[in-house]
């Protein structure tokens, strides 16, 4: 500090400390200015705080009668009564006596209820929780508790109520109210059932009150007709001619009254489910203690003050010291060295080398940690057991684990040719896809690491351990990775997925896993997506299916009677069903891929070419399925198609001349984007496997493989008649994107269309 002078850091934060105090004071002094409105506010957000709870309160009651009302409803009890009869009511005591048990049981989850009443609108009586007896004598008897007249009573059990309706009670100086709802409507061929839910006042009191010790705030409920239920929750209203006072305030919807004892009462409204609720709040008890506690602020502040400059210069000595301990290191003639504005300046420039230098040597740590971490993980995932301590992968590989939950996710590149840059090599096209699926897992929460296993490229995937649903987040994954390399990378590959795997050491089951889906993906022309739980082979688990019904329907199959053979299978399955046979998921899908095995060997009875039911692909269609009925039609589809195939095996000559015809169709329609084998199959109305099947054992090429020859051969005559570019060459010849075309040019020509064109120009 000595050495600086006045450019030292020291007396800038003087400065700036005071300027806080500064502010600190503007601050208050306008706080202190603003003071009673703010309070007037706070007062006003309080009550809207308790209003709303008071809705709250009174809402979820609601939620809770109707779910009550849903109960009796679904009672057996209730069920029998509501379509008895008038003269079978003396004889069905029992069902009285039990449906009276239902309904005292309910009670105990209506949130304090006195009673629950339901009136059987036939036989004129009522069955509640605490009696079953004639309408009449019920409110002989409970007329006190129920708090309406006789006539009231009448009108209230005969009328209809399609929602749930508020009725003011009173007896004994106090209020209550009773909730009504019909639960059967009187409609032709049936009776009227009503449901009537009592509460008093302390129930009402209870139910509205708040969880504090003392409640200051009192309510009012307003009906649908205007009737208004007091409920002093806060024994504010002592006098009767407060009560009177306050409930013609509501009536006419005023804000502020004035009672006995000259304490300014507040009144709060909100339309609640099927009441407005009011909310009764005494100003005075605010406001005093707003007073109070603005006296203790204004001597706590300027006390406050005092201490702060104090303060401040005690502490800005005391930050100064690790500073000066820090200057102390350097040479005592670089302090007063004109080329530094201050202590900062020269710190800086020191660390800045340090933080260079460090930076340099942590580049070249990543580097070999990087390298020795997928050394070890392609140790962990060929079966070598490495024996690690956390603190050592941590240390020398970077490697930390989430949690014991594991997956492995292969990747096969297929292709990798860019069109902005050729000739990428399997190496970045690896390095690309890691990367985009790193960040896709790191924005699930999920820790990922790459290696490489014999060319193939592995990810090991450590998913958190609160994930409930982490097939699904493998899913979305898996899904967002394909789309984003499709629309930002010519690259074709394949990704396989392991079973979630508990624990390190199953690492090497799990790439097991993915690498036998992977074999069977490229064994059986599966998505380019695959799981391993998809291709493992399901066991037979006990169904109806008998040996006379395959037989059956073989024989369906066989003389190509898809009605017949559809309803031999429908027979199996509704049997199953019926006998309640199928208890799971995996167990429907065994009895599917039974029957599936049914049609496979009616193919093979009858030595059919092996390679339809390659085509068909019907196990890879029926795994895609979720549901009886999918799988249903799936089954379906699949039997119509084997049928026809059966049906339709053309003669050499036929199969000669409708070649003959789909070459003709692809070189008239070639420049369109959608011609596909399915295309040409619903043109010649035929089923696109056998079609396909057709046309590559007598042509000996896929309709593909030909459709893409016509197509790179019009291009090529585009390319050296015209200088149209690549993607006006690409849409006019129907592959659609250049990205498509250059890829598939150069899997035929070995070289890119743009190269292809300067040498035949």
């Amino acid at each position: 500090m000595r050495q600086f002078g006045k450019k030292s850091i020291f007396w800038k934060w003087i400065i700036s400390y005071i300027s806080v105090i500064v502010i600190m004071i503007a601050c208050n002094i306008f706080t202190h200015v603003r003071s009673w409105r703010v309070m007037e506010e706070r007062q006003s957000h309080m009550n809207q705080q308790v209003l709303q709870q008071l809705s709250e309160r009174l809402y979820d009651n609601i939620l809770q009668l109707e779910r009550i009302r849903a109960k009796i409803l679904t009672s057996s009890h209730y069920s029998f009564l509501c379509r008895a009869s008038a003269e079978q009511y003396k004889s069905l005591s029992y069902r009285h006596y039990m449906l009276c048990n239902e309904v005292r049981r309910f009670q105990d989850l209506s949130n304090g209820c006195s009673k629950i009443i339901l009136y059987f609108e036939d036989g004129n009586y009522v069955v509640s929780s605490d009696n079953v007896s004639d309408a009449s004598q019920y409110w002989e008897v409970f007329k006190e508790e129920l708090g309406v007249t006789k006539e009231e009573w009448r009108t209230l059990l005969n009328k209809e109520y399609p929602a749930l309706s508020m009725k003011k009670t009173a007896s004994d100086d106090k209020q209550g109210m009773i909730y009504a709802r019909t639960v059967q409507s009187g409609q032709t061929g049936f009776q009227r059932i009503n449901v009537f839910f009592l509460y008093k006042e302390e129930d009402l009191k209870k139910m509205l009150s708040s969880h504090q010790k003392e409640d200051i705030y009192s309510a009012a409920l307003i009906g649908q007709e205007e009737e208004v239920v007091l409920i002093d929750i806060g024994e504010m209203l002592i006098e009767d001619e407060d009560k009177y006072r306050v409930q013609s305030a509501v009536e006419q919807r005023l804000s502020k009254i004035e009672l006995l004892n000259g304490d300014h009462v507040s009144l709060s409204y909100m339309q609640g489910k099927l009441s407005e609720v009011c909310l009764i709040s005494s100003g005075n008890i605010y406001m005093e203690s707003m007073r109070n506690s603005q006296n203790i602020y204004a001597i706590t502040f300027f006390i406050t003050i005092l201490f702060s400059v104090a303060l401040v210069i005690v502490y800005a000595k005391s930050n100064y010291k690790p500073l000066q301990e820090l200057l102390d290191v350097l040479e005592p003639e670089e302090w007063v060295s004109v080329k530094y504005k201050n202590e900062f300046a020269m710190v800086k420039e020191k660390v800045s080398a340090v933080q260079k230098e460090n930076k340099n040597v942590n580049l070249t740590l990543r580097r070999q940690n990087k390298l020795f971490r997928a050394e070890y993980f392609a140790k962990i995932l060929s079966g070598n057991d490495v024996h690690l301590s956390k603190e050592h992968l941590e240390q020398f590989y970077d490697i930390t684990f989430i949690s014991d939950i594991f997956a492995v996710m292969l990747f096969y590149v297929e292709s990798y040719d860019e069109e902005r840059e050729e000739g990428m090599e399997l190496d970045k096209a690896q390095f690309i896809l890691g990367n985009v699926y790193h960040e896709i897992l790191e924005e699930y929460s999920c820790v990922s690491y790459q290696t490489c296993v014999s060319d193939l490229m592995a990810l090991v995937v450590n998913l958190p351990e609160n994930e409930a649903d982490r097939k699904g987040l493998l899913d979305k994954t898996m899904a967002r990775g394909q789309e984003f390399v499709n629309q930002y990378f010519n690259m074709g590959y394949s990704v396989s997925v392991s079973n979630i795997h508990k624990g390190k050491t199953e690492l090497a089951a799990a790439y097991q896993e993915a690498l036998q889906a992977m074999e069977y993906k490229r064994l059986y022309g599966l998505d380019d997506m695959s799981y391993y739980e998809n291709i493992i082979e399901l066991s037979n688990i006990g169904y109806y299916y008998p040996i006379e019904v395959e037989q059956e329907l073989m024989r369906h199959i066989q003389s190509s009677n898809f009605e017949g053979a559809k309803s031999a299978y429908l027979h199996v399955v509704e049997e199953n069903i019926k006998n309640h046979m199928i208890g799971s998921q995996d167990k429907l899908r065994c009895l599917m891929y039974d029957l599936l095995a049914t049609v496979l060997k009616t193919l093979d009875e009858r030595q059919e070419d092996e390679q339809f039911s390659r085509e068909l692909r019907p196990a890879k269609r029926l795994a895609a399925c979720h549901g009886l009925t999918q799988m249903k039609e799936t089954f379906e589809e699949i039997l119509k198609e084997t049928c026809e195939y059966l049906n339709k095996r053309p003669s050499t000559e036929d199969k000669e001349t409708l070649c003959g015809q789909i070459q003709d169709y692809i070189k008239k329609h070639y420049y369109d984007t959608n011609l596909s084998v399915t295309a040409i199959a619903e043109h010649f109305s035929l089923p696109p496997v056998m079609m396909s099947r057709i046309f590559r054992e007598t042509v000996g090429e896929k309709i593909p493989v030909v459709v893409s020859e016509v197509r790179l051969e019009a291009a090529k005559k585009l390319m050296c008649q015209s200088s149209e570019s690549l993607g006006d060459i690409a849409e006019k010849v129907g592959f659609g994107s250049v990205r498509t075309f250059t890829r598939i040019f150069k899997q035929v020509e070995n070289c890119t269309p743009g190269q292809w064109r300067e040498h035949h120009l």
